[in-house]
């Protein structure tokens, strides 16, 4: 065999055990380090006599409750902040929070966050939420190998422990009927007499317009807003930008097309979408939009060519 490519070979094998074992020195001590700094912080806290659970997370109840606590296979609708053990508040869902430790972003809305728990990034979270009861609080500490390990992600260090504190409000095993109840709840409370369409829809018209309703092959240029049903806004039309849209797309939410193709040139009206005529039982592709969401539409019609 020809000396050099021995050589050659056993540089490699050396240049990899090297480097294995560097990477092994540098998990070692994320890991110890991050060990040190949460037997710290339990320690603050009082809570160096909790013990974990199999995994290695802490659960601490904040706030009793009789509820039932949600299964993997159940949607959850939650409130929460997210902080490290030095304190600092990485995430929320609560604005005027996000404002203060100044985390505020412009892609994100903002209060209770409703989402199927199997489907949750990761597996402490998950987990950590199966203990906490539908109407109680509860803090959850979490170490890194159950959450982002040594993935740094900017905010969130390598080798980071995470906090939630949650409050979970509701546990929704049938998110068709609990969306049907909010919905119902919601026409009584605003007196709406308005009757659904064949698909649901509900159509208030405010002001007529005049001339004729669009045609599948004409554009319609107008203004929106979106709002949940608790009246968040979720997104809406810039005042000098209004929205194009043809009649004949397909790319829009049927029921948003519905409610235009009942409307005229200056007309405005409120459409309340149920959900299997808005964003389905996937929700917006963008995430914004949860599964199953009921959302409402306030329409002014610019133009209709």
């Amino acid at each position: 065999m020809n000396k050099t490519k021995i050589v050659s070979s056993l540089f490699l094998v050396f240049f990899f055990m090297i480097t294995l074992l560097n990477g092994c020195s540098y998990e070692d001590e994320g890991a110890e380090e991050e060990r040190i700094k949460l037997q710290k912080y339990l320690e603050k806290m009082g809570y160096s006599n909790l013990e974990p659970t199999n995994s290695g997370l802490y659960h601490i109840v904040l706030e009793e409750s009789d509820g039932e606590t949600p299964e993997l296979s159940d949607y959850v609708n939650i409130k929460f902040t997210g902080k490290l053990v030095d304190g600092k508040v990485f995430d929320t869902s609560d604005r005027d929070s996000a404002v203060v430790h100044g985390i505020l972003r412009d892609d994100k809305i903002y209060g209770p966050t409703r989402f199927l728990l199997v489907t949750l990034g990761f597996p402490g979270l998950r987990e950590g939420l199966t203990l906490v009861k539908e109407g109680g609080k509860s803090r959850i500490i979490i170490p890194s190998y159950l959450a982002y390990g040594a993935t740094d992600y900017g905010i969130i260090p390598p080798y980071s422990t995470l906090i939630y504190d949650v409050e979970l409000l509701d546990v929704i095993s049938d998110p068709v009927s609990h969306e049907q109840e909010l919905l119902d709840a919601f026409i009584e409370q605003n007196q709406i007499t308005a009757e659904p369409t064949g698909s649901g829809l509900y159509f208030i018209e405010e002001v007529q317009g005049t001339g004729d309703i669009p045609a599948d092959n004409q554009s319609v240029t107008l203004h929106y807003k979106g709002l949940f049903l608790d009246g968040r806004v979720f997104d809406e039309s810039e005042s000098d930008k209004p929205l194009v849209i043809q009649m004949n797309t397909s790319s829009i939410i049927p029921g948003f097309i519905e409610g235009v193709k009942m409307m005229r040139q200056g007309g405005k009206a409120r459409l309340i979408i149920p959900w299997d005529k808005g964003y389905g039982s996937s929700g917006s592709s963008n995430g914004v939009i949860p599964p199953y969401s009921t959302v409402i539409f306030d329409i002014e019609i610019v133009s209709i060519q």
